[in-house]
């Protein structure tokens, strides 16, 4: 590596709190914490952090870092600049708000949210949200090396905090839906599915969590049991016939559970 460019460790220590190695991190004098300037002390402990590569590498082992759940919760950056300038940037991010004026705590270390994050942003949005950052790389759900904002160049200007169109901030709460989707139903599967660690289980089901919302199917335990038969049929179940007249007759009785009944066999 370039003796001008440094590598930096991004870590959630929300995900990383049961790690054997949570204490070492968030004690480390090298570390700092991106919210340590609040007034929470759980948001100062279990927030955002930074450190060196080569300091996170002396305390994590690699099967470590590369194991679900940690994974998730770790991101390496590369930049030009040194520590405080990376942190000042990090720093000033830590919002983003909707065209409405709401405000929310954006969490970029938890690698999951950063990948939605980039389907929803324009490219000089994420121009913003890079920064310094010459390359942000991290390990997927599905075992793939991925980089946020790979074909955008950075930008060490200061930046301001990104705001969302109506649209971006519906896109951005259908696609978390499918992400809670996912873990909820390889969850209550008890491991015999497992759409959030396999891609084409998830593809089917963020396509059955934009089913369920536009047919406005509710609550949460039926919206996972038709995402849970959506990936036991291969998609299938959503262009069944049977099936689609059954979730007509529902939507006009409002007898929503009616649909728990359909197994799709």
């Amino acid at each position: 590596m370039n003796d001008s460019v440094r590598e930096f460790v991004l870590f959630d220590a929300a995900i990383l709190q049961a790690s054997a190695h949570f204490d070492a991190l968030t004690r480390c004098q090298a570390a700092v914490s991106l919210y340590g300037d609040l007034s929470s002390y759980d948001a100062h402990r279990f927030g955002p952090w930074l450190l060196e590569a080569s300091t996170f590498d002396a305390i994590v082992p690699a099967n470590t870092s590369l194991a679900v759940p940690w994974r998730y919760g770790i991101s390496r950056l590369t930049t030009g600049g040194d520590l405080s300038e990376l942190v000042a940037h990090l720093e000033s991010q830590r919002t983003i708000a909707m065209a409405a004026g709401d405000r929310y705590y954006l969490r970029f270390a938890d690698t999951r949210a950063l990948a939605t994050l980039e389907r929803v942003l324009t490219s000089g949005q994420t121009r913003q949200l890079k920064g310094p950052v010459a390359h942000w790389r991290y390990l997927d759900r599905f075992d793939a090396q991925r980089e946020f904002g790979e074909a955008v160049s950075s930008e060490p200007r200061h930046q301001n905090m990104i705001v969302l169109s109506d649209a971006q901030g519906e896109r951005l709460l259908e696609l978390q839906f499918a992400q809670a989707l996912a873990d909820d139903v390889h969850a209550s599967s008890g491991g015999a599915l497992a759409p959030h660690l396999v891609a084409a289980q998830y593809r089917q089901i963020e396509v059955a969590a934009l089913f369920v919302l536009e047919q406005g199917i509710e609550p949460f335990e039926v919206q996972r049991h038709v995402a849970a038969v959506t990936v036991k049929t291969g998609g299938a179940l959503l262009t069944d016939m049977q099936f689609l007249e059954v979730v007509r007759s529902a939507r006009a009785s409002g007898r929503w559970h009616e649909l728990m009944k359909w197994r799709g066999v």
